[in-house]
């Protein structure tokens, strides 16, 4: 089955550009002379912070939105919701994808509290949580908080790097029963550093990327050949912890990740 990772928007965009899987095709949208999709004259650069403008735009042309989905049998979106294009634009995309007979997940970055968009990007996730299939959310606060002494540059560039990490997650996980994994619909990740894993698996759950229940519904662990070998310890000591038993899905790539079931609010 084909998977297509599309990034909406430049944030978007940035998230996919850098990720290395076999079988995930990458396509952008944006407003841009990058896109692969043209929406606007090349002299015109973004929606100036309006999702209303990129919603319209992504409306204009969903027949070519359609064109760009048709054929894949997962789709994967990747958008930042704090401007104009991402927060416009990945709902549509999520919806269109969804009426093609795709499985859809968006990965989306909410923006930080200082830039004061944070109205216009719980609107636009919670029209995306009417469309996606699951969706995976990283607050962007949460990200700095790991790093104080970070520039907003640096938080981007990390908080790009696990979200172009977890999309590749996704994309494996996507090869098999997807569903029967990911059971809830919203989810966030926590990276698992190195050392023991039924010391760090657990200590990574209680550092997750959006505000979450530890006991609300079953994590997922993606993990590295080292801590699948220690799958029944991790499995006793999350669910000591949580009172759930979670899923343990062996990952080809390097390193483990948590995804982390977030209470879905409609």
């Amino acid at each position: 089955m084909k998977t297509l990772a599309v990034g909406c928007g430049g944030a978007g965009s940035k998230m996919v550009r850098g990720i290395a899987a076999d079988n995930v095709d990458i396509a952008f949208i944006n407003t841009d002379s990058q896109s692969d999709i043209t929406m606007v004259p090349d002299d015109i650069r973004g929606c100036k912070g309006d999702s209303s403008v990129g919603r319209a735009l992504a409306e204009d042309y969903s027949d070519r939105i359609d064109k760009m989905v048709s054929g894949y049998g997962n789709v994967i979106i990747a958008a930042g919701l704090g401007g104009g294009t991402g927060a416009g634009m990945a709902p549509l995309l999520a919806e269109r994808s969804r009426a093609a007979g795709a499985r859809t997940v968006s990965v989306i970055c909410a923006p930080m509290e200082f830039e004061g968009r944070g109205r216009k990007a719980y609107e636009s996730l919670a029209e995306m949580m009417g469309h996606a299939d699951r969706v995976v959310q990283i607050d962007l606060d949460l990200v700095a908080s790991g790093s104080p002494s970070s520039s907003f540059d640096e938080v981007i560039a990390v908080a790009d790097r696990i979200a172009g990490e977890a999309i590749c997650r996704i994309a494996e996980i996507m090869e098999g029963p997807f569903f029967s994994i990911f059971t809830e619909k919203a989810y966030t990740v926590a990276q698992v550093r190195d050392g023991a894993p039924e010391e760090k698996v657990p200590e990574a759950m209680t550092d997750p990327l959006w505000k979450s229940d530890p006991a609300y519904g079953k994590a997922v662990i993606h993990a590295d050949a080292a801590t699948y070998r220690m799958r029944k310890e991790v499995n006793d000591e999350v669910c000591s912890m949580t009172g759930i038993i979670p899923e343990i899905a062996e990952s080809g790539r390097p390193g483990t990740m948590v995804f982390i079931p977030v209470p879905f609010r409609p």
